[in-house]
C-alpha cells in the first residue's frame, strides 16, 4: 500500500472522527442527546469523510471544513439550550426578530461554551493533522466535484419538495447532517419566496397559558398507529376485532368515542397533538413548544417517559421538547425482549419499576396497525386467513388481525395500571386512520376525513366514576385530537386559551406539519351528522 493511500485512509478516519466524535462526546454530557446513534447516520458520515479525504486540498475544501464546524457547533449549542435541533423555520422566525434573537444568544453565551468547546477542539485537532497529511495523500480534483454535488443534493431536493417533512431535524441524526438539511431547505424556501413560489409564514395570535390545579394522578397516553374505528368491533364493526375492549362497555371507568385526528400522517399528527396545536400552519407556535405536553408535564412536576416500537422515532418526535423527557426509548431499545411486537411496550414499562405514587406522565406509542400489517402481530394469534387470499382480502384480513392484537395490548395496559393501586388517567387514540378497501381505497396520506376517523378511548384505573363522568362531559361526543390534547394539558395543570379558534371549526392537516401539503377546514356539527352522532 502506497504512502499516499495510507495518508488518505488516516485522513478519512480523522475527518470521520470530527463528524462523529462531538456528537458522541456531547451525548455523555447531555443525557437527552441522541445524535449519530443510527447506523444510517454513521454510514453517511463515513462516506462524507471518505470524499473529503480523497479531495484535492484547496480553498474550497477549507471552506467545507469551516461550514461543517458551523453546522455542527451551532446545532449542538442550540440543542444545549432548547433541547432540540433548530430547523429552517427557526431561522426564518429568528430573522423576523433579529435583535431579540441576538440578545437572547448573548445572554446565554457562557452557557453554550460546553458544546462549542467540544466541537471546536475536535475541529482544530483534526484540521491540524489534515494540514500535515493532506500534501502527501492520494487526492484528485474529481472528488472535489463529487463532494460539491453531494453537498448540493439536499438543496436540489428542497427546491422540488412539496413539504418540509424530510428536512425537519431528526433527533437521532448527527448535528452536521441536521444542519445541512436545515440550511438547504432554508435557502430553497427563501429562493422560492423571492420568486413568489412560496408564501410568507402566517401570523397568528399567541396562545395564553394559565396555571390551574393539576390532577392528583398519573397520566398515560397510548398512541395507536393507523387505527380506524371502522375496523373495531367496539364501534359496530361486524368482525370480532376488539373482544376484550367490547366487554368494557357499560363500565363506569371506560369511555369510547369516535374521534378525528389532527392529520393523516404520523409525523404531522404527533407534532400537532403533542404541542396542542389548533391551526394547520402555525409555524411559530409549534417551534416555540409553549404548549408541548411534555414541557407542561415537566413544569408541573411529573416524571416523563416516552416508549415506542416505532422504527423512526427520531424523526417522529422532533417536536416533543426532548429535554423535558426523562426516559426516551425507541424500537432499538426494546430488542432484548423475546417478542417483536407491541406487547414489548408494557414489558419495558414494567421493567422500569416506576414509583406510581409519584406523578408519572407516560406515552406508549404503538406500531401494530402499520403496513405491512402482517409483520405486526404473532401469526399464531391470527383470526382471519392471509395465505392464498386475493390482494384485497389479504390486506383487510391482515389489518383486522393487527387490530385484534391491538385489543389485547391495550387491555393488558389497562389491567396493569389497575394493579398499581394509584389513580391513572389513560388516554388512547391513533395518529390517523386507515382505509382498507372502502370505495376501492387503501392506506392513508390523502387529506380526507375518512382517513382521520380514529377511536378515542379513556380508562380510569383507580379513578372514581364521578371524575370519569366529568371528563366525558368536558370532552363531548366527538373529541378530536386538539380537544383531547387541551384536556390532557388541563389535567397537567394548565388552561390553554387560543384566540385563533373559530366556533365549531377545526382543521385536518395533510402530510406536512406546516400545511404545505394541504389541509381542510371542517365543521364539527356537520361531521357529527355524517357519523350519526347526536
Amino acid at each position: 500500500m502506497s504512502e499516499k493511500f495510507k495518508n488518505s485512509i488516516v485522513l478519512c478516519l480523522l475527518i470521520a472522527a470530527f463528524t462523529l466524535l462531538p456528537d458522541l462526546i456531547y451525548g455523555l454530557v447531555n443525557e437527552f442527546y441522541r445524535g449519530n446513534q443510527t447506523k444510517k447516520s454513521v454510514t453517511i458520515s463515513l462516506a462524507f469523510a471518505l470524499l473529503i479525504a480523497f479531495s484535492k486540498p484547496n480553498r474550497f475544501l477549507k471552506c467545507i471544513f469551516l461550514v461543517m464546524l458551523f453546522l455542527q457547533a451551532s446545532q449542538l449549542m442550540y440543542f444545549h439550550y432548547f433541547g432540540s435541533f433548530y430547523s429552517a423555520f427557526d431561522i426564518l422566525l429568528a430573522l423576523k426578530e433579529p435583535q431579540d434573537a441576538l440578545l437572547g444568544l448573548f445572554d446565554i453565551a457562557f452557557f453554550l461554551l460546553i458544546p462549542l468547546g467540544i466541537s471546536g477542539i475536535t475541529f482544530f485537532v483534526v484540521y491540524y493533522f489534515w494540514r500535515k497529511l493532506s500534501d502527501g495523500n492520494f487526492s484528485h480534483v474529481t472528488f472535489n466535484y463529487l463532494l460539491l454535488i453531494v453537498l448540493c443534493l439536499p438543496f436540489l431536493q428542497s427546491l422540488n419538495a412539496e413539504s418540509s417533512q424530510k428536512f425537519q431535524p431528526n433527533v437521532t441524526h448527527s448535528a452536521i447532517r441536521n444542519g445541512l438539511y436545515t440550511y438547504a431547505y432554508f435557502t430553497a424556501y427563501k429562493l422560492k419566496q423571492a420568486l413568489n413560489i412560496k408564501n410568507n409564514i402566517p401570523d397568528y395570535k399567541e396562545y395564553v397559558v394559565e396555571t390551574i390545579s393539576k390532577v392528583d394522578a398519573n397520566i398515560v397516553i397510548i398512541m395507536g398507529e393507523s387505527l380506524s374505528s371502522e375496523n373495531m368491533q367496539l364501534f359496530g364493526y361486524h368482525r370480532k376485532t376488539t373482544p376484550r375492549l367490547s366487554r368494557l362497555k357499560g363500565n363506569h371507568r371506560f369511555i369510547y368515542q369516535q374521534s378525528i385526528s389532527s392529520a393523516v400522517s404520523t409525523r404531522v399528527s404527533l407534532a400537532l397533538f403533542y404541542n396542542t396545536v389548533y391551526e394547520p400552519d402555525n409555524i411559530a407556535h409549534i417551534q416555540s413548544m409553549d404548549t408541548a405536553l411534555y414541557r407542561l408535564a415537566k413544569q408541573s412536576g411529573f416524571n416523563t417517559h416516552y416508549i415506542t416500537t416505532q422504527k423512526n422515532a427520531g424523526g417522529l418526535t422532533y417536536s416533543f421538547s426532548l429535554k423535558d423527557i426523562d426516559t426516551w426509548k425507541d424500537n432499538s431499545h426494546l430488542n432484548h425482549h423475546p417478542s417483536h411486537y407491541d406487547d414489548r411496550l408494557l414489558k419495558e414499562l414494567k421493567a422500569m419499576n416506576l414509583d406510581y405514587s409519584q406523578p408519572q406522565f407516560i406515552t406508549l406509542h404503538m406500531r401494530s396497525a402499520h403496513t405491512p400489517y402482517i409483520d405486526n402481530y404473532p401469526k399464531e394469534q391470527s383470526a382471519y386467513p392471509v395465505d392464498g387470499q386475493s390482494y384485497t382480502d389479504y390486506l383487510l384480513n391482515s389489518y383486522d388481525n393487527s387490530v385484534l392484537f391491538n385489543d389485547g395490548v391495550i387491555m393488558d395496559i389497562f389491567d396493569f395500571f389497575d394493579t398499581t393501586g394509584h389513580p391513572t388517567y389513560i388516554f388512547f387514540t391513533a395518529d390517523h386512520g386507515e382505509l382498507t378497501g372502502q370505495n376501492g381505497r387503501f392506506g392513508h396520506n390523502q387529506v380526507d376525513l375518512d382517513i382521520a376517523n380514529v377511536p378515542f378511548l379513556f380508562y380510569g384505573a383507580n379513578v372514581s366514576e364521578k371524575r370519569v363522568t366529568a371528563l366525558a362531559n368536558d370532552l363531548g361526543n366527538l373529541p378530536n385530537h386538539y380537544v383531547i390534547s387541551k384536556k390532557i394539558a388541563a389535567l397537567l395543570g394548565y388552561k390553554i386559551t387560543n384566540p385563533n379558534e373559530k366556533n365549531g371549526k377545526f382543521y385536518l392537516n395533510g402530510t406536512a406539519v406546516f400545511g404545505e401539503a394541504g389541509f381542510i377546514e371542517y365543521d364539527i356539527k356537520e361531521v357529527k351528522k355524517q357519523y350519526g352522532i347526536d
